[in-house]
């Protein structure tokens, strides 16, 4: 088994799940290459040089075994095996970002960018631009042969819902939709209908069967992550069914997208940035 030469005088670079994939590549790019491609061999596209800088310094370890359908802890192992040390409280899987459910919209514009990597281009400009010029009610359909991580992370960043869809082992599409923001009449009113709901909160909390009511803690989460896991979560939910959300604050810009779902929702002030949250549909 090969080890990295530079770390056998134990200064081993200390790596987790969060560690981007360029540190790795920095230290001996021939041998993690080698190991990473004898793991799966997905990872044989950071042979390509422009694939290789177009990830490389953007995505991590965890974002990096998503693309792959690789164990994270399967990688710090072989990355173990070379001469890395692990920190040993990342040998477990971590969550990785939640996708926005939403409705595709009949207008659809497609962006292929395949024909621009074969040329061995970066196609983030070309896709930024199309992501610019997207109009309401537009929906962009991404076509690659990988799910595009930075991508999504920079697009959620930017308050975009996506969804991923594997039609093949090199096609992948990438659905990217702009969340709707209420007018601010709309939002006025929203904030009044919720801002004294008196004991209405537990009496509806009441009528539930315990083995219908889902909990979902949001209150750690970065935006947009909240407002995508809640409509995620809520976008399945039946009579008599009872999504009961732990949240900082009322997210006001939220719930007109839940009534578009046809749904409910109550709200209890527990104490300042803790507040509870019930959707239902009736």
């Amino acid at each position: 088994m090969w080890r990295l030469s530079n770390l056998n005088s134990g200064t081993a670079m200390l790596i987790n799940s969060h560690t981007k994939i360029k540190a790795l590549l920095s230290v001996d790019q021939e041998q993690v290459i080698a190991a990473l491609v004898t793991l799966n061999k997905n990872f044989s596209k950071l042979k390509n040089p422009v694939l290789r800088n177009l990830f490389a310094s953007r995505i991590t370890i965890a974002e990096a075994c998503k693309i792959s359908g690789t164990k994270v802890s399967d990688f710090l192992n072989s990355m173990e095996l070379i001469g890395f040390k692990i920190d040993q409280l990342e040998l477990r899987e971590k969550e990785m970002i939640t996708p926005g459910v939403f409705c595709i919209t009949k207008e659809v514009i497609e962006l292929d960018v395949r024909p621009v990597l074969k040329l061995n281009k970066d196609p983030l400009k070309l896709i930024l631009d199309q992501v610019n010029n997207l109009k309401q009610g537009q929906t962009l359909k991404l076509i690659n042969n990988f799910e595009p991580i930075p991508l999504i992370n920079l697009l959620m960043e930017r308050g975009f819902a996506y969804q991923t869809k594997v039609i093949g082992p090199d096609l992948v599409f990438t659905y990217f939709k702009k969340l709707l923001k209420a007018d601010p009449d709309q939002i006025s009113e929203l904030k009044a209908a919720v801002s004294n709901q008196g004991d209405l909160f537990n009496e509806v909390l009441s009528k539930y069967n315990p083995a219908s009511i889902h909990y979902l803690d949001v209150r750690k989460m970065e935006m947009p992550k909240p407002m995508l896991t809640i409509l995620e979560h809520s976008e399945n939910l039946k009579s008599g069914d009872l999504l009961f959300v732990y949240h900082k604050k009322k997210p006001i810009f939220l719930l007109p997208e839940l009534e578009k779902k046809g749904l409910s929702f109550l709200f209890e002030e527990v104490q300042e940035g803790n507040v509870n949250m019930l959707i239902y549909k009736e």
